[in-house]
């Protein structure tokens, strides 16, 4: 059966091209979601992603949300978190395909395509992504990050907040923690402070995550995880799958998902045959 099930096109930005992600929505996992903790808080973290170094003016923005539970935190792309609630509502009420593909298309998804959960299982991390048709899991403990405190302080989001330094896969980072919300989590994968962490980035400054707003719960909320099948897989080989997609989107879905088609158009509405989308991979190593 062939589906069409996203379009993306491309903006032209300054000298060069950057291309919005090609998404294949995977409509299955809306069906069922497992529960896995009560949802206690939910810090909202603005993302800046220099993915092209050559053009070091033309940054990414994202916004991400790390919603915290009693043991579980999930952390995942504001935009997908939209698309997700109306995407489970139709299918839930058996909306055509048509009011599918018209949400998809007003929605869409973040470029952050992962879905991290700490603490799950107990003391392991658990990150799920996607890559054209294919659903990715990767479950590794908990890493024991060795952090450095310095005595430098400041004041983030109303918090006041103390610095510390650390090297993680192949990359330096400062990040600012406050003691007040006595929370040993934060954006990514970062955690292992004695407070949550209101904001990071790299000593390159390529990847930068500032935390924005800071909302508890209102009412019963859970954290849940879409129950679809996954291929387990480790971390360096997801990397390497992003590196061949990112390197040539098109011809990688035409390889790996033969049964869709993707129409890529530029501003003008022209057809795009070939792109490709700059990387600079967060994990160096």
């Amino acid at each position: 059966m062939k589906k069409m099930l996203f379009l993306a096109a491309l903006i032209l930005s300054g000298p060069a091209l950057f291309a919005q992600r090609i998404t294949i929505a995977d409509l299955g996992s809306y069906k069922k979601m497992i529960p896995l903790d009560s949802l206690v808080f939910t810090v909202q973290y603005d993302v800046s992603i220099l993915e092209d170094t050559e053009h070091p003016d033309n940054v990414t923005k994202e916004t991400m949300i790390l919603r915290v539970g009693k043991d579980v935190s999930e952390y995942y792309s504001y935009t997908s978190f939209m698309a997700d609630s109306v995407l489970r509502a139709d299918i839930q009420s058996g909306a055509s395909q048509q009011t599918i593909n018209e949400h998809l298309q007003q929605y869409g998804f973040g470029v952050i395509s992962h879905r991290i959960y700490k603490n799950y299982p107990k003391g392991q991390l658990t990150l799920l992504d996607r890559i054209a048709m294919d659903n990715y899991v990767v479950e590794e403990p908990m890493l024991k990050i060795g952090w450095t405190i310095h005595p430098d302080t400041a004041t983030i989001c109303g918090y006041s907040c103390q610095k510390a330094t650390t090297h993680l896969y192949g990359r330096d980072y400062e990040a600012w923690f406050t003691a007040d919300i006595a929370r040993s989590d934060g954006p990514w994968k970062l955690h292992g402070l004695p407070g949550l962490i209101l904001k990071a980035e790299d000593s390159q400054k390529h990847y930068c995550f500032i935390a924005s707003g800071i909302e508890q719960r209102k009412g019963l909320s859970l954290i849940e995880m879409p129950e679809t099948s996954r291929r387990k897989i480790s971390r360096k080989e997801l990397n390497k799958l992003h590196e061949r997609f990112n390197a040539d989107p098109q011809g990688y879905i035409k390889v790996n998902a033969p049964n869709v088609k993707v129409t890529v158009k530029d501003e003008m509405g022209n057809d795009i045959r070939k792109m490709s989308n700059p990387y600079n991979p967060m994990e160096l190593n």
